[in-house]
Formats: structure tokens, C-alpha cells, sequence
């Protein structure tokens, strides 16, 4: 072979490899799939949310006769005079990951102040689960 057969060989075997490797780092892209179960811990207990398709909240109160209220949806004038007319209500604020219950929290609560403590603790605990499911890369949430 002359020299400029080899040259022009040469050429065309740089830029074939040039364009080998270019199509093999096309499949090299920043976008990542993430496929890992979602799990949350709380109180030693672990729950499995990755096939969760719904999280809903749920507050109540029992009262001494055993009838249950339904608080989440009273405004603070109506929870301070049930409050006010009822006193030690054990109140339970919890999870519900889709059919599986999740109880947060279950005490007696005697006043107004003491409950809205106690939601704004719920309420910060479902936005660390909305927060958690949302990010695509945590897999585990430890709830307090």
C-alpha cells in the first residue's frame, strides 16, 4: 500500500471509532431511574410505601361514653369549646396508607392547647411523608 492509502485508511478508522464511542455515551445520559422500595419506620415498626397510591390523615376523639368525633375538619372556635365541655377525650391522629392504618399518635388530651400542639407535631410529620414521597432518590423515612 502507498503511504497515502494508509494516511486516508488511517483517517477513516480515526473517525469511525470517533463515531463508535459517540454512539455508546449517547446511552450514557444524566437520566436515572430509581426503583427502590420506598419504607418508613416508626415506633420499630416498618411499612412499605412504595405500591402506596394514596396517604390520607384522619383525627378523632373518644369520648367517655365511647362515641367518636371527627376533628380535622372543626375550626379553632368549635375544637377550644369541645375541648371546653369535654374533658380527658383521647385523641388518636393517624395515617392511612391506603387500606393499612397507621396509628401516629393515641393520648388523652384535656385541653385546646394541648391538642393544637399535637397537630401542628401530625401535621409536621405528613409533610415529611408527602416530602419523602416525593423525592425520587430516598428509599427509607424515619418518622418521629
Amino acid at each position: 500500500m502507498s503511504k497515502q492509502k494508509v494516511l486516508v485508511f488511517a483517517k477513516r478508522a480515526a473517525v469511525l471509532l470517533a463515531v463508535v464511542a459517540m454512539a455508546a455515551l449517547v446511552g450514557c445520559g444524566s437520566t436515572k431511574v430509581y426503583t427502590a422500595d420506598k419504607t418508613m419506620v416508626y415506633r420499630g415498626s416498618l411499612y412499605n410505601l412504595g405500591a402506596v397510591q394514596k396517604v390520607s390523615t384522619r383525627e378523632e376523639a373518644k369520648l367517655a361514653n365511647d362515641e367518636i368525633v371527627q376533628l380535622a375538619n372543626k375550626d379553632k372556635k368549635a375544637l377550644q369549646a369541645f375541648f371546653k365541655e369535654n374533658s380527658k377525650v383521647l385523641v388518636s391522629m393517624i395515617f392511612e396508607l391506603d387500606q393499612e392504618e397507621v396509628v401516629y399518635l393515641r393520648t388523652n388530651v384535656d385541653s385546646y392547647s394541648e391538642y393544637n400542639r399535637l397537630k401542628k407535631r401530625f401535621e409536621k410529620a405528613t409533610d415529611d411523608i408527602v416530602d419523602f414521597m416525593a423525592d425520587k432518590k430516598d428509599t427509607q423515612l424515619k418518622l418521629k
